[in-house]
């Protein structure tokens, strides 16, 4: 029989301290990995930004993370601390400035193939995907869904770094997050939503079936309004007149120029139409890493449930 007063003080824990300010967890989190890095003095390197965002939600500060200045601009969040060393291009990491920082383990999303040979002679490299690439647009019970595989995935990443219990925390920041955005939209008539974001004067990055964010609108009860195919990122790319099918929905635009951008899509005669163009039916959300697995979840549940209220009420 399971111990249920275990259970019960394991899920009060995991409560509390999603309740507590995040950098709070790293310490502890960091003694923990004496265990992976064998009592080195190097500390685990992102060579990518959805291994460093995994990285710093499991309250790890990354040894090293490329493009640390658009991360900052285009992934924002978990926020990168001031004095971890940019290792170069997410595409060509400075493979010099690495053999110097002799870091005990590399994390990788796998898309470094051509130089894991010399990555490895520097030190382990562990793999971490976020995003199933894999995942097919089928609806129903036969869709894992690319929620479930990212919280598998970051609990493999906890486990191999010896830190599991700072996945559970992770989850439980999510799990926060899901129930205030449902509590803040409980009072508004739920449209179906396109989410996407305007990529020039025509076109649009559109999230299909296979996206993370169909599971996160499934989760909190919204409709998503595209229904046509997405690619293996479960996104698509198309023109803003293919967005009539569903005349009732609102608009999320994900990206810093959303505005502007769509202010000048609804003064062309062509897209001026479009109801939630005419009628305002538009949500503006800052730029968030649409592949990142949970911590993108998390961002984006909270600011939905902030920003939507305030267009769509």
């Amino acid at each position: 029989m399971p111990d249920m007063a275990g259970a019960l003080d394991r899920r009060r824990f995991l409560r509390i301290a999603s309740a507590l300010p995040f950098g709070l967890l790293a310490g502890g989190t960091r003694t923990a990995l004496a265990g992976v890095t064998g009592g080195e003095t190097g500390g685990v390197c992102a060579l990518d930004w959805t291994s460093a965002q995994a990285l710093l939600s499991l309250g790890i500060v990354p040894y090293g993370v490329p493009e640390i200045d658009r991360y900052r601009r285009s992934v924002i969040e978990p926020a990168v601390p001031s004095d971890v060393p940019d290792i170069g291009a997410r595409a060509e990491p400075n493979l010099e400035l690495l053999d110097r920082l002799a870091p005990a383990r590399f994390v990788s999303d796998g898309m470094l193939s051509a130089v894991r040979g010399r990555l490895e002679r520097i030190a382990p490299l562990t793999l971490y995907q976020s995003f199933d690439t894999g995942t097919g647009e089928g609806q129903g019970e036969g869709r894992r869904g690319q929620l479930a595989f990212a919280v598998a995935s970051l609990r493999r990443l906890a486990g191999e770094l010896g830190v599991p219990a700072a996945a559970e925390l992770a989850l439980a920041r999510l799990d926060r997050a899901l129930d205030e955005a449902r509590a803040r939209l409980s009072g508004v008539a739920l449209r179906p939503l396109y989410i996407l974001s305007v990529l020039d004067g025509r076109r649009v990055l559109i999230h299909g079936r296979n996206s993370l964010y169909q599971d996160l609108l499934d989760r909190l009860g919204i409709e998503n309004a595209w229904t046509g195919p997405s690619g293996p990122y479960g996104h698509a790319t198309v023109t803003m007149d293919r967005l009539t099918g569903r005349p009732d929905a609102g608009l999320v635009n994900i990206g810093s120029e959303g505005q502007r951008a769509l202010d000048a899509l609804a003064a062309l005669p062509l897209f001026a139409g479009l109801p939630f163009l005419r009628e305002g039916r538009v949500t503006i959300l800052p730029p968030i890493l649409f592949y990142g697995g949970v911590p993108t979840a998390e961002r984006f549940v909270r600011l939905l449930g902030e920003r939507l209220p305030q267009s769509h009420g």
